[in-house]
């Protein structure tokens, strides 16, 4: 034993990590990216998921508002996971390679279609949590 510090270097407990919920076809897209820009990637989601801002994020205001990218690249292009904190979870709403500087409208569109479903669905788990109350 190196140390008698017992909270150095330890691994977080599965239950201090903020879930992660990969929306439609995200997950699939993620893991065909190559294993460099995959592994980073997962890093940043891992650490969004401690409750940290990984540095290379930045706000995406045309999906919506509390929506960010991470951004990683390779030789040939750029590779993209855009995500949102909702009710207590990440959810990863669209994950894309691109080619230009500019994110295209279909991704755009991906994302946003993707944010309302969350967002509807987090409406409805209060309405029904709100009437499972007053039944009581």
């Amino acid at each position: 034993m190196y140390t008698n510090n017992k909270n150095s270097d330890s691994i977080p407990d599965e239950d201090r990590l903020v879930p992660l919920a990969l929306q439609g076809d995200s997950i699939r897209a993620l893991r065909s990216f190559p294993s460099g820009v995959r592994q980073d990637l997962g890093y940043a989601l891992y650490q969004l998921q401690l409750g940290q801002n990984p540095p290379d994020r930045k706000p995406v205001r045309t999906v919506g508002p509390g929506v960010y990218e991470l951004r990683e690249q390779d030789a040939d292009k750029w590779y993209r996971v855009l995500y949102a904190r909702e009710g207590g979870s990440i959810h990863v709403l669209h994950c894309f390679e691109k080619r230009s500087n500019a994110i295209e409208q279909k991704d755009i569109e991906t994302a946003r279609t993707r944010l309302k479903r969350v967002l509807e669905t987090k409406r409805e788990e209060k309405r029904i949590a709100k009437q499972a109350l007053h039944r009581k």
